[in-house]
C-alpha cells in the first residue's frame, strides 16, 4: 500500500516498466490480470500483422485486437495530417539496413526513400490489406490504446479508481485518490487525477524513439521530448508524436490543440574545437 492509500503492482514487459494501481485493494489482482492479458494478446496480433505483411497487399482476416489497433493508428494518421504514420515501419527498417544494423538482402548505402503512406493501407471490417513496400509499425499508439482500455474496463467492472502505465503511456479512470495519482514526468506534472499522460521521445539511445515518416530518422524538432495530457491516451500519443514529427512547426501546432504539454528542449550543440594540423 502507498502513502496515499492506493495499492499497486509493477513488473517489466519488453524492457518497459508496467504499473497498475487501484484505490480498492480487492480489485488489484483482477486489474493486474486484465493488463497482463492484454499485453500477452499482442503476440497474437503481431502474428496476424506478420501474415498481413506476407500477403503483399492481399486482404487477410485479423482478430478484434489487431483490427482495433490498426483502426486507432489510421485514425491518428488522419487526425495528424500524416505526421503519425503507422507505415513508418518501412522507412525505419530501410534506414537500419543502410546503417548495417539489419542483414537485409540487397541493402546498401544510399538515400532512404519515402515509403510511408498510410492511405495505402485498407481495413474493411476484419480484412486488412498492407501493400508493399509498406510496413506497419503500431508502436506510436498501440500501448497507449491498451492502457486506456484496460483502465476504463477495470474502473467500470470493479468500481475502483485505477491507473495503468505501460512505459511512457499512462491512463487513469474512475475516482482518483486524494491529490491524484503520483507520476514521474521530466518537467511535467507530479500527479494525474484523470485522463492520460503520454511522453514522446525522438532521441532514445536505443533508436526506438519517434521517427519521421519521410526519412525514418529522428525528427528535426526543437524538442528532445514532449509530454501531453489529454482525456484519452491514444489522442495524447498522437499529439505528442505529431508535435515532434512536425519539426519547427510542432510547438505552434501543438499550442493550438487545446491540451497541456510539457516539452523538453534539445540541448544546444557544443562548439567543436578547432583542428590543428
Amino acid at each position: 500500500m502507498n502513502l496515499n492509500g492506493t495499492f499497486e503492482v509493477r513488473w517489466w514487459w519488453r524492457d518497459r516498466p508496467v504499473r497498475v494501481a487501484v484505490t480498492e485493494r480487492t480489485a488489484l489482482p483482477a486489474a493486474r490480470r486484465a493488463v497482463a492479458g492484454r499485453l500477452a494478446a499482442l503476440r497474437t496480433a503481431e502474428s496476424e500483422l506478420a501474415r498481413a505483411h506476407r500477403a503483399a497487399g492481399r486482404p487477410v482476416p485479423v482478430g478484434p485486437l489487431l483490427r482495433d489497433l490498426v483502426a486507432v493508428a489510421l485514425g491518428a494518421a488522419d487526425a495528424s495530417g500524416g505526421a503519425v504514420d503507422p507505415t513508418v515501419g518501412a522507412a525505419r527498417l530501410r534506414r537500419a539496413a543502410v546503417r548495417g544494423l539489419l542483414p537485409v538482402c540487397g541493402a546498401g548505402p544510399g538515400p532512404v526513400g519515402r515509403t510511408a503512406d498510410w492511405r495505402a493501407v485498407t481495413l474493411r471490417g476484419e480484412l486488412l490489406s498492407v501493400p508493399p513496400p509498406r510496413w506497419l509499425d503500431l508502436g506510436g499508439t498501440a500501448t497507449a490504446y491498451l492502457a486506456q482500455r484496460c483502465a476504463e474496463q477495470v474502473a467500470v467492472r470493479h468500481r475502483t479508481g485505477v491507473l495503468v502505465a505501460v512505459g511512457s503511456r499512462v491512463a487513469a479512470a474512475g475516482p482518483a485518490p486524494d491529490g491524484g495519482w503520483p507520476v514521474a514526468v521530466e518537467g511535467g506534472p507530479r500527479s494525474l487525477a484523470r485522463g492520460a499522460l503520454v511522453t514522446a521521445d525522438g532521441h532514445r539511445a536505443d533508436g526506438g524513439g519517434v521517427r519521421d515518416p519521410r526519412t525514418g530518422g529522428a525528427p528535426t524538432s526543437p524538442w528532445a521530448a514532449v509530454t501531453v495530457a489529454a482525456p484519452d491516451a491514444a489522442r495524447a500519443a498522437m499529439l505528442a508524436v505529431a508535435a515532434l514529427v512536425r519539426g519547427p512547426d510542432g510547438p505552434e501546432w501543438l499550442a493550438g490543440q487545446g491540451v497541456r504539454a510539457w516539452p523538453v528542449a534539445r540541448p544546444a550543440a557544443l562548439p567543436q574545437p578547432a583542428t590543428r594540423w
